[in-house]
């Protein structure tokens, strides 16, 4: 039997590479990430933002300012991006090899998740530092970058892990065109729309996936508008980890079960 941890490390490298060289990965983010500095910079309150993220208010609440800017947005091209890795290997025949080898499918989806994730978080990374970046050249002041990380973590990486499971696993049973259509309205619908709109939406609760109710629950970020509290928060924080784990666990036996019926 081929080590597991083998097997993990190698589809985890083999699905980095892979993401990372396709120029639609980079060509999308420089889209989006033009498109998010564009809107910034129209906003007819654009000075008293400017103002907010560099200093005239606490560096967390600025940074967790910063870190739902880029939030809004970007996570749309992360969940299309990662829409086609599974079903990629189903038209190129790449599955029916992985079965005859001796390793663990758990390995190799998990190694797949992470691999192509880390990938398609490289450019979405880059954007959020140079925005970093500027507010360390604004404020003199290093003690930007751990926050950054911080918030970057806290507020970004949660709603992204989620994001990238259901990209992995819904396409096997949609087709891909149709979940990218699809996840862009859920996006907009499970995160923008407020109930004053009246329309039934997971907007403002602890399954926005955007990042706004943990920026506001452990960051004080427009707390008039999101109220939350960090337990709240966390609540969110947990819950959309777990899905993301949930989400897997069911991918990999309907995997299986795939498998045993072929």
């Amino acid at each position: 039997m081929m080590n597991q941890y083998t097997v993990f490390y190698g589809a985890v490298r083999y699905e980095f590479l892979m993401q990372i060289r396709r120029r639609s990965v980079w060509i999308t983010f420089l889209f989006l990430a033009a498109f998010v500095v564009t809107i910034f910079l129209r906003r007819p309150d654009v000075t008293g933002l400017k103002a907010i993220i560099l200093g005239s208010h606490p560096l967390a609440y600025g940074l967790a300012y910063w870190s739902r800017t880029i939030d809004a947005f970007l996570p749309l091209g992360f969940g299309c991006l990662l829409a086609d890795r599974l079903v990629r290997d189903r038209r190129t025949k790449v599955d029916e090899l992985f079965t005859t080898l001796p390793s663990g499918l758990s390995a190799r989806l998990l190694g797949k998740y992470a691999g192509s994730t880390l990938a398609t978080l490289v450019p979405f990374f880059i954007f959020y530092l140079l925005g970093v970046g500027v507010i360390i050249f604004f404020t003199h002041n290093l003690l930007v970058l751990p926050v950054a990380l911080l918030t970057f973590v806290t507020i970004c990486l949660p709603g992204l892990l989620f994001v990238s499971a259901f990209s992995l696993a819904c396409p096997l049973i949609m087709w891909v065109p149709l979940y990218q259509f699809c996840f862009i309205g859920y996006w907009f619908w499970g995160n923008d729309l407020g109930v004053r709109n009246g329309i039934p939406t997971l907007s403002n609760t602890i399954l926005t996936p955007d990042g706004k109710f943990i920026a506001s629950g452990f960051y004080g970020w427009e707390q008039e508008f999101f109220p939350a509290t960090p337990m709240t928060a966390s609540a969110s924080m947990l819950l959309l980890l777990g899905i993301a784990a949930l989400v897997l666990f069911v991918l990999y036996y309907v995997i299986r079960w795939q498998q045993a019926r072929q």
